[in-house]
């Protein structure tokens, strides 16, 4: 059916239509990421402060896990849809092959780091004995058990590329009962504390993560035949991965180096600081993740549509793309701008963590109203093998601005200096991303035209002679 749907379906759909049923799924599995996410951070804070700030600082650990997974997903993606879109099939194979070989890398790295750095880690930012104590059971168990995030990252990435993205948004659903049923049942029956809420998201993980290989190696299999033989290491499909991969692992790892130097500037205010913005972050993901659902529907049109060297269909879909992805991060920024008391309810906030809570989280929602378009312009050159586009703006973001301007806004303001400059960060990154676009459409897709014209003129003066 490979053949089937790069004819059928990313190549000559509606637009509109097939954005819809390719991002849909993805977006409702986003949705229940970010129900997971929210519902931890919900259990862990009726723990103890300490425990929220805990797993606070272990988001940067989370972000790394999902930076190497992402990374090489995005790279399967990228390669498998683009196969598709050039008529090769058989290289979209052993992309996703390859990748898995990949991805068993980088599950021994978490675990070395699992068993060997995660209290020198917690040692950057803080000596309270409970947040350490509670940070070395949550962050080694994540690390331990990370097969679950990698694996599930990659057969996404190969569904997703070839189409099938129901199977997703059922893994997806799949994790989130299970943290719905798990979480309350090792935190408060059974008094696991930190240790069950780690426990419980690692399940959901795997769960997941068996639900994507059946999926992978079952029923998409007619869809993308994998075969004993794609297995073998093949170096020209691991440079079309890594080519695309690599970059877009860096930006995510910026990221989360750059997140952790935010979680010290805000420690050095305090456990109720930490467990605050940690809170942000969590009940945010309901604006950011499903932003990553359109794109991951997204991508595989923008990927055939590379191969093909079609910029109607590659501008329409980034068009509608974008517009989506606003409305979504809108309305939660509607909702944490006007009701910052509800949200931090949601982490059972003490009178301290109110007291400024409220401030902060209005003033940080004031970001989620671009970040809609920011994200998803800067999801557009991977499908296009320009992974290194989005991160240079990753760098410049974290770098350039955020690192600055957080620094030195907090002197002058405190905390509320490292909410504002975390809002300024994220509108100097809107407008950079929006010049790198406008240069990618002139660079690149506008000589599409310049090569179909003359591609055309020159049939045409064959047929005359």
């Amino acid at each position: 059916m490979g053949e089937t749907l790069a004819k059928d379906r990313l190549g000559t759909d509606p637009i509109g239509k097939l954005l819809f049923r390719m991002a849909a799924p993805s977006v409702v599995a986003m949705v229940m990421q970010a129900m997971y996410n929210t519902i931890d951070s919900v259990y862990v804070a009726k723990i103890s402060s300490a425990s929220l700030a805990a797993i606070t600082l272990a988001y940067p650990i989370q972000m790394i896990t999902g930076a190497m997974s992402t990374g090489i997903g995005v790279g399967i993606n990228s390669s498998i849809s683009r196969s598709l879109g050039e008529g090769h099939p058989e290289k979209s194979s052993k992309a996703a092959a390859n990748g898995m070989l990949l991805g068993l890398i980088s599950l021994v790295i978490m675990v070395l780091f699992g068993l060997f750095g995660v209290r020198w880690y917690l040692g950057l930012y803080t000596d309270d004995a409970a947040v350490i104590e509670a940070g070395l059971i949550y962050i080694r168990t994540i690390c331990l058990l990370s097969i679950g995030t990698i694996f599930t990252q990659i057969s996404f990435s190969i569904l997703q590329g070839s189409g099938n993205m129901l199977i997703p948004m059922v893994c997806q659903i799949a994790g989130c009962l299970t943290v719905l049923g798990l979480d309350p049942l090792f935190i408060l029956v059974f008094k696991m504390g930190v240790g069950g809420a780690a426990l419980a998201s690692s399940t959901a993980q795997i769960i997941s993560m068996f639900i994507g290989l059946f999926g992978v190696f079952y029923v998409n299999r007619k869809n993308l035949p994998i075969r004993r033989g794609d297995f073998k290491p093949q170096g020209a499909v691991l440079k079309d991965i890594l080519s695309v991969g690599v970059p877009s692992a860096l930006t995510q790892a910026t990221t989360s180096i750059v997140s952790g130097i935010v979680n010290k500037i805000v420690a050095q205010y305090g456990t109720a600081t930490i467990s605050v913005y940690g809170g942000f972050s969590r009940i945010s993901t309901f604006g950011i993740l499903p932003i990553f659902g359109v794109t991951r529907g997204m991508n595989p049109i923008l990927g055939y549509s590379y191969g093909a060297k079609n910029k109607k269909r590659f501008t329409q879909t980034q068009r509608l793309a974008c517009i989506t992805a606003s409305i979504i991060s809108s309305v939660t920024g509607l909702f944490l701008l006007l009701f910052p008391n509800v949200a931090l309810g949601m982490i059972s906030a003490n009178q301290e963590m109110l007291t400024f809570g409220v401030n902060a989280y209005r003033i940080l929602s004031i970001s989620l109203f671009i970040n809609g378009i920011s994200i998803s312009l800067s999801q557009c050159f991977p499908p296009a093998k320009r992974s290194y586009l989005t991160m240079i703006y990753s760098a410049l973001r974290q770098l350039a601005f955020l690192i600055p301007l957080t620094l030195l806004l907090s002197r002058i303001w405190g905390r509320t200096g490292v909410w504002i400059g975390l809002v300024i960060t994220d509108y100097l990154a809107f407008f950079v991303i929006l010049f790198m676009s406008i240069w990618f459409r002139r660079t690149v897709l506008d000589k599409w035209d310049d090569t179909h014209i003359n591609e055309n003129n020159t049939a045409n003066t064959q047929e005359a002679n």
